[in-house]
């Protein structure tokens, strides 16, 4: 390797080559799809509609205060956009520099209590990793709440290592950090896993000092506190009952929007969330042995860490996969460290094989998938879907898999390397062929609504649809409200049809319609009555 490339960062002493590799996974085609509704649409507007308000404490969607998540990513894609412009990679870059920044948090951190080598092999299981490297493309709050929660708990880890008051001031900080980002988890998650780690360890009394640590909790009030103050006294009690009960604790104690599972939900789907390294993950949990006081100290850290999330929402209610990512750090860390137990080729390309797999089968998949569909817009997704997930695309992700299995079974190259070569292929096959597929079979109708708005210059209102998407392209606030006579809306083919003779249809792309409201029902004319019968 030419010298020039082990070049290393003065802080992290980080190789140039591993820098930019991570750059490469956690931004390929940042700008290549478009937003996805109702998570990446709704984030996104809601930050656009900050400018147009003057409002940067609550957030909104249309008519509708947006009690889903705190503010602080919001700030952070109004910075981006406010350089950059309303571009969809602008929304998304804060996310890929947190996902970026989390796996800088874990390669200084193994450098620090592990060595080098195995710090490289952290940071690129990390980056290659499917689930992590999704949330860093998708703008949302998740990857920024993920990179706070990971480096919280390594300087936890080191804390009790090396106590030292620097390590609780920014422990502190970055959980009021968390706090603007997501809420209560960012502080619950660390304090559990402390607490059972310090006091299985013999730390009780360095457990106690960082809990009592007054200056820690000063700059925690400081950080966190004022806009909590702030949006309260805007919104009152409609901010405790939408943030804290609907979206914490009822979250919790109910499955929101059909997202259950049962108790084995994450085991089963963890696999696929660290793909390619499945195997790998596997091989790795007889280390869970060494979570029993007396044993190695950072394996017992990094299975707390782990178990505690995997129990926690396994509880919950409302499940989805990107949940356990608060999880996989300590995975990856673990990986990384026993990376030398995988040694069976044919087992490591099994996870590979699998995915590759349903990729090749995806458009066979299709119709059966649509066959068990009722919601007319996903209907129409299954639909457009056959025009974008065709044989070409089967024969392209045949030909990754084939690369993937042919890397795992060449010998020249250490096994973990192997996959991580083939995560760099899985990166690349997810975010230039199958994610723009499926953005174009989503999203493209309402990009066209949205660009054909643009050109009636007019205000168009929102019927009877939640695709905050379209705001975003079209740049502006679309009020939700029937219609008088002579006004644009934008809505569902389906949810229109009642009235579809009050309105003319302006443009429809998909199930997607601009339509003008041209009489009411009560102005319709009387119908004559029917002629007698000679």
């Amino acid at each position: 390797m030419p010298a020039k490339l082990h070049y290393h960062l003065p802080v992290l002493q980080m190789p140039l080559w591993l820098l930019l590799v991570l750059v490469g996974f956690f931004f390929a085609n940042l700008n290549g799809y478009l937003l996805f509704d109702h998570d990446e649409g709704a984030f996104s507007e809601a930050t656009r509609g900050m400018f147009e308000r003057g409002d940067f404490i609550t957030t909104w969607l249309n008519d509708r205060v947006r009690f889903d998540k705190p503010i602080l990513i919001y700030w952070l894609q109004a910075a981006s956009i406010s350089v950059f412009g309303t571009e969809v990679w602008a929304f998304r870059l804060p996310s890929a520099l947190a996902g970026l920044g989390w796996t800088l948090a874990i390669f200084a951190f193994v450098r620090r209590h592990l060595d080098e080598k195995t710090a490289i092999i952290a940071a690129l299981i990390a980056a290659a990793s499917l689930g992590i490297n999704m949330i860093a493309h998708v703008a949302t709050a998740d990857a920024l709440l993920n990179a706070l929660l990971a480096t919280t708990l390594l300087l936890m880890y080191s804390y009790s290592r090396q106590p030292a008051s620097s390590l609780l001031v920014a422990i502190y900080a970055l959980m009021a950090l968390g706090v603007l980002t997501k809420g209560p988890v960012a502080v619950a998650i660390p304090f559990v896993v402390a607490a059972l780690f310090y006091l299985s360890q013999g730390l009780r009394a360095e457990f106690l000092r960082a809990i009592f640590f007054i200056p820690g909790w000063i700059l925690f009030v400081a950080i966190a506190a004022p806009w909590y103050i702030l949006e309260y006294q805007a919104q009152g009690q409609a901010f405790i009952d939408g943030f804290f009960l609907k979206h914490n604790v009822n979250r919790f104690n109910n499955a929101m929007e059909g997202h259950d599972g049962g108790f084995l939900f994450y085991p089963l789907v963890l696999p696929f969330v660290l793909a390619p390294f499945g195997a790998l993950l596997l091989r790795v949990v007889p280390s869970v042995r060494n979570i029993l006081p007396g044993k190695d100290p950072l394996d017992a850290f990094l299975w707390i860490w782990f178990l505690v999330v995997l129990v926690l929402f396994s509880l919950a209610s409302t499940k989805l996969p990107h949940y356990i990512l608060y999880g996989c750090t300590p995975l990856v860390i673990l990986m990384a460290r026993y990376h030398a137990w995988l040694q069976n080729r044919w087992f490591a390309l099994l996870f590979p094989a699998l995915l590759f797999g349903v990729m090749v089968a995806f458009p066979l998949l299709i119709p059966v998938a649509e066959q068990r569909l009722t919601n007319p817009i996903e209907i129409a997704v299954a639909q457009r879907a056959g025009h974008y997930f065709n044989q070409d695309f089967a024969i392209l992700a045949a030909l990754a898999g084939i690369v993937s299995l042919t890397l795992i079974l060449w010998r020249r190259y250490p096994l973990w390397s192997r996959l991580v070569m083939v995560g760099g292929i899985q990166t690349l096959f997810v975010w230039f062929i199958f994610v723009p597929a499926f953005s174009e079979a989503q999203q493209r109708p309402v990009w066209e609504a949205a660009q054909f708005a643009k050109t009636l210059d007019e205000p168009v209102y929102t019927q009877s649809i939640d695709m905050p998407s379209f705001n975003v392209y079209l740049n502006k606030v679309t009020h939700r409200r029937p219609l008088e006579i002579g006004e644009v809306g934008f809505g569902r083919e389906d949810r229109l049809a009642s009235d579809s003779e009050y309105y003319d249809v302006l443009f429809q792309s998909g199930p997607i319609q601009i339509v003008r409201r041209i009489a009411a029902p009560d102005s319709a004319p009387t119908p004559a009555p029917a002629a007698e019968q000679p």
